[in-house]
């Protein structure tokens, strides 16, 4: 099967080029100075926002005409110092981390909140061509053709264990009145020969959001497409939602504590020993047809855990895990399986890493019975389910709604936990 695992990034600017005052300045050329102009006083401006960002990664092998679908990705993206951070949807905290190590496999973008407007219209590499006015999103703008030389460029590809810098062209299209951006297009036609790619591409649509009582213009969406050297094709398409302020992990407080009022007891990190039997239920549905790697999957211990005179676990507790890799099938019949990543739980002021494997319902009982009629070689665990996190908990669900009703009992059993896993 092809799987593309690149990762792209924009990176750092370089020294603008010299300008030639002695050089007639063309019509063409004060119009881009102003867009410039008007760009990046909108970047400039920018506060530390984040959006949800989902994303649907989909393939086409060699040989193949159609894409069949890989993934869907829910993450938090944040804009903070002009530095792009990431994390999972809901987490105590963004992290500086490389996004693959986030997502596992499959191709991944970046770049896309600010760093490429950042690179293209600003760095001062770029040349222009002025194309004329034309439509955008239904507003006529000033669309130009720019261009980026692989020795001018900060726009760094890896693939695999190769990286390097690529050469890129495309056009630009901004508001005929406001000179905002509206939308980016990108092709990347100049690759080192250490990476095996023959081509990609990209597009930026933009639109106005409102980010802390102000209106900024903001990413909308994002497609981006990578065709390798042997034909295979990898696909994204993104969506950026519910943008907000950053404010870190600052609290306000608005009024003084009651003088009686007795302070939070600190929490506390506890390690739960492998082997510990843990009754969980769902606390809220989940609808795979609907659902991304990211998503919270929230649980409730139903009765104590015990071990020996201990309770390491009490009735009530709160087990927070993730989806990763989810996959669904229509044949023989509608099926789907579904990794649950490690994370954590919270017991009062005890919290702590949870890692663990279901033991009810029994994952081979359940594909013999829902697989019954399917061949042999149908009734093994999808290759998508084997790229999950390294502990993943594998439960399969029968039928074509694809659905865990809030409720859903299940019985896990400990894995040995290393640390505090941020779900």
């Amino acid at each position: 099967m092809f799987r593309l695992g690149a990762v792209l990034l924009a990176a750092g600017l370089l020294p603008a080029q010299q300008y030639d005052s002695k050089a007639p300045l063309t019509p063409d050329m004060i119009l881009l100075g102003r867009i410039q102009y008007v760009v990046g006083l909108s970047l400039s401006k920018l506060p530390n926002f984040t959006c949800v960002e989902t994303i649907e990664r989909s393939q086409r092998v060699p040989g193949s005409k159609k894409h069949q679908l890989l993934d869907n990705v829910r993450l938090e993206v944040a804009l903070v110092d002009g530095k792009e951070l990431y994390a999972w949807p809901g987490a105590r905290k963004f992290e500086d981390r490389d996004l693959t190590d986030m997502v596992g496999g499959g191709a991944i973008g970046t770049g896309d909140f600010a760093l490429h407007a950042k690179s293209i219209y600003l760095s001062g590499n770029t040349k222009f061509t002025y194309l004329g006015l034309d439509q955008a999103a239904g507003r006529k703008a000033h669309k130009f053709h720019y261009s980026v030389s692989i020795d001018n460029s900060r726009y760094l590809m890896r693939y695999g264990g190769s990286e390097g810098f690529v050469g890129y062209q495309g056009d630009v299209w901004n508001d005929a009145d406001t000179l905002e951006i509206i939308r980016i297009e990108m092709t990347i036609d100049d690759i080192p020969r250490q990476i095996p790619l023959k081509t990609g591409s990209k597009s930026i649509e933009y639109a106005p959001a409102e980010i802390g009582g102000a209106t900024f213009v903001l990413p909308r969406s994002m497609d981006m497409t990578l065709e390798a050297l042997n034909g295979g094709e990898s696909r994204n398409r993104a969506v950026f939602t519910s943008c907000r302020q950053y404010t870190g992990e600052s609290t306000l407080i608005f009024d003084e504590p009651p003088p009686d009022e007795k302070p939070k007891a600190a929490q506390v990190v506890l390690t739960l020993p492998a082997g510990l039997t843990v009754n969980l239920r769902l606390l809220k549905t989940i609808d795979l047809s609907k659902g991304a790697m990211g998503d919270l999957v929230e649980f409730e211990v139903t009765k104590d855990t015990a071990k020996g005179e201990r309770v390491w676990l009490h009735k009530g507790t709160r087990v927070e895990l993730r989806l990763d890799h989810i996959a669904c099938r229509d044949f023989p019949s509608a099926h789907c399986f579904a990794a649950i990543a490690p994370g954590r739980f919270t017991d009062g002021n005890f919290t702590g890493a949870f890692s663990g494997e279901i033991i009810v319902p029994d994952l081979a009982r359940a594909m013999e019975l829902g697989l019954r009629n399917a061949p042999p070689q149908l009734r093994t665990i999808p290759f998508e389910i084997g790229q999950a996190a390294p502990g993943s908990a594998i439960i399969f669900i029968g039928g074509s709604r694809g659905r865990l009703a809030s409720g859903y009992s299940t019985v896990w059993r400990t894995l040995e936990s290393r640390g505090v896993t941020e779900p």
